[in-house]
């Protein structure tokens, strides 16, 4: 208590149009602001209050009131008047949506292969250099219009697990359901590229044009990777946003 009475208060101003207990209420919130006042703390009493802003009993407990009332003070009995302990702010998580955008949507594969020659996608399936990986790649099709080129690659002994379903499911989560292969979470990452002349050819558009790039990395219960994907798709056919509710 000594340490807050020690704070320098300003005197309310006699020829400003604001009401003394606004000014009192304002310096009073300057001061939790300036953590000069941390919540827990309790501050001065009404005696003390009137000589440090020369005001009078009634404008302090004006003030402390509607502080009292907004959530800033607390007034508890035997403990006097204290600056309001905070709620953890929660933690919000937003949720984030996205589609394709189409009537009919077909899918064809275009290569599947199997191999140790995949380095880059072993380093992001955490596998070692013995450990075999399998790639599917297909495009996606609505209304016989290619929008998407998504190249999947799993390990081997998820590959394996392939059948005939899998060509035509273009998302992994939807066929570990029904394989009945646990899985924890997919993260996916959102971001744009240029087609290359190969993707170019692929989707009969210019090379260079934009691309809008998703990456997506499914995980097991025990964290590892069970699937490393990247699709690309024509920016008119994909639709994408987030909703965040506090």
């Amino acid at each position: 208590m000594e340490e807050m009475m020690n704070v320098r208060m300003i005197d309310v101003s006699m020829n400003s149009r604001m009401p003394y207990y606004l000014q009192v209420k304002n310096k009073m919130i300057e001061n939790i602001k300036m953590k000069k006042w941390n919540p827990g703390d309790t501050i001065p009493s009404e005696s003390q209050m009137m000589k440090l802003f020369s005001v009078s009993r009634s404008t302090v407990r004006q003030a402390i009131s509607q502080l009292v009332q907004e959530g800033v003070l607390e007034t508890r009995r035997g403990k006097g008047t204290t600056v309001k302990e905070r709620p953890a702010t929660p933690h919000v998580i937003p949720k984030v949506y996205h589609r394709e955008l189409g009537d009919t949507f077909t899918i064809k594969t275009i290569r599947d292969v199997s191999g140790h020659h995949m380095e880059y996608a072993r380093t992001m399936l955490d596998l070692e250099s013995k450990d075999e990986v399998r790639l599917l790649e297909r495009v996606r099709f609505t209304n016989n219009v290619p929008f998407a080129i998504q190249q999947m690659y799993v390990p081997i002994y998820i590959g394996e697990l392939f059948d005939e379903r899998t060509l035509h499911t273009f998302k992994l989560v939807d066929y570990l359901d029904e394989a009945d292969v646990p899985y924890k979470l997919s993260n996916e990452h959102v971001s744009t590229s240029l087609a290359t002349i190969y993707e170019s050819e692929i989707l009969g558009i210019s090379p260079g044009a934009p691309l809008l790039e998703l990456k997506r990395t499914t995980l097991g219960i025990d964290n590892t990777p069970l699937e490393y994907c990247v699709t690309k798709y024509l920016p008119a056919y994909f639709d994408y946003w987030v909703e965040i509710r506090q």
